[in-house]
């Protein structure tokens, strides 16, 4: 009964979903010291600028406030790319639902984040991604899209690896161009091309972009985390396995474009952990990797046949995610 309802594409499903996620963070908006505003001494500029405007207005309310309206962007950015495009081969407002369980098992500090703007620039070049299925020359589409994460970039460094993704779309739609692989990364090398030339201008001395490739396990970080944090995480790590297996019972009786979005799907997912796994990045990462995961998960819960299961895993799931926001100490 609970799975079925969320499965829905109707104003009633959209509205519950909503206030169930201003009921999560309903707390955190009284926290006096939650500034609602993540300072890092490590920003790149782009995000320096949005610190220093925040730190103007010093307003943690609206920090806050801005910082939730930006998840929710995030979130129906997935879904209505979900429902544009037929993703998960039936429209539902599910993965808005799934992306915020997700993150808020992970980061329930509500501050505004480089990270927010990076993943809404990505989700984006997602859109111009799938607008080049079909066409016979897409080198635009492609340029688009690179040109995107190479904003995205600016923001949040790692996601510069995430051109990868649209070489693995090109190959998975169909025999792709050279011109085509090109265009895919040449966007964002244009992107970086302008920053440096622009700030040499500005400051008078080189960017030095190499200082940004950093790479180390960061295993012992996740040992770190809270125990309800690892439980939920855990949880969800399960989950996304048994959808996974579930899904492959499934995949002969899959039409074609689900099958390459489940194959895209899974490229994101796996090339997200591996930068989470191996680059100098945190739990904020959660918020690119909680794309696929959300539609994994959707695609798993409306094609799974056992009722039963369905809701209580389902239930399950908010039970998880109640009692790591209840025991967890906050992540910030």
């Amino acid at each position: 009964m609970v799975l079925r309802f969320f499965k829905g594409f109707q104003p009633a499903n959209l509205i519950l979903i909503v206030l169930i996620t201003i009921i999560f963070w309903f707390k955190v908006f009284f926290d006096s010291t939650n500034s609602g505003l993540f300072i890092s001494e490590n920003a790149l500029p782009l995000y320096q600028l949005i610190v220093e405007l925040f730190s103007y207005i010093n307003s943690s309310f609206l920090n806050k406030l801005i910082a939730l309206i930006l998840v929710f962007i995030q979130a129906f950015l997935v879904t209505a790319i979900s429902n544009q495009y037929s993703l998960i081969g039936h429209r539902s407002y599910m993965p808005i639902l799934l992306f915020v369980l997700i993150i808020l098992n992970f980061d329930n500090s509500l501050q505004i984040q480089a990270i927010y703007f990076a993943n809404i620039l990505f989700l984006i070049a997602w859109i111009k991604i799938k607008k080049a299925q079909g066409k016979q020359q897409a080198m635009s589409n492609y340029f688009d899209a690179s040109l995107l994460i190479g904003l995205a970039s600016l923001f949040y460094f790692n996601f510069i690896y995430l051109v990868l993704i649209l070489w693995a779309n090109i190959l998975i739609s169909r025999p792709g161009s050279f011109k085509e692989f090109s265009m895919a990364l040449f966007g964002t090398l244009t992107t970086w091309y302008l920053f440096l030339s622009l700030y040499f201008i500005a400051y008078g001395n080189t960017y030095n972009v190499l200082n940004l490739f950093s790479f180390t396990l960061s295993f012992s970080d996740i040992a770190q985390l809270p125990t309800s944090v690892q439980i939920a995480g855990s949880f969800f790590v399960l989950l996304i396995f048994i959808a996974n297996l579930t899904l492959f019972k499934y995949y002969v009786s899959l039409n074609i474009n689900i099958r390459n979005n489940l194959k895209l799907f899974f490229s994101l997912f796996i090339l997200t952990v591996l930068i989470n796994l191996f680059t100098n990045s945190s739990t904020e990462l959660i918020y690119i990797i909680a794309v696929p995961a959300c539609l994994f998960l959707s695609l798993f819960f409306i094609n799974l046949k056992s009722k039963l299961l369905g809701n209580i895993l389902f239930v399950i799931m908010f039970i998880i995610t109640i009692g790591n926001l209840l025991f967890a100490d906050k992540i910030i």
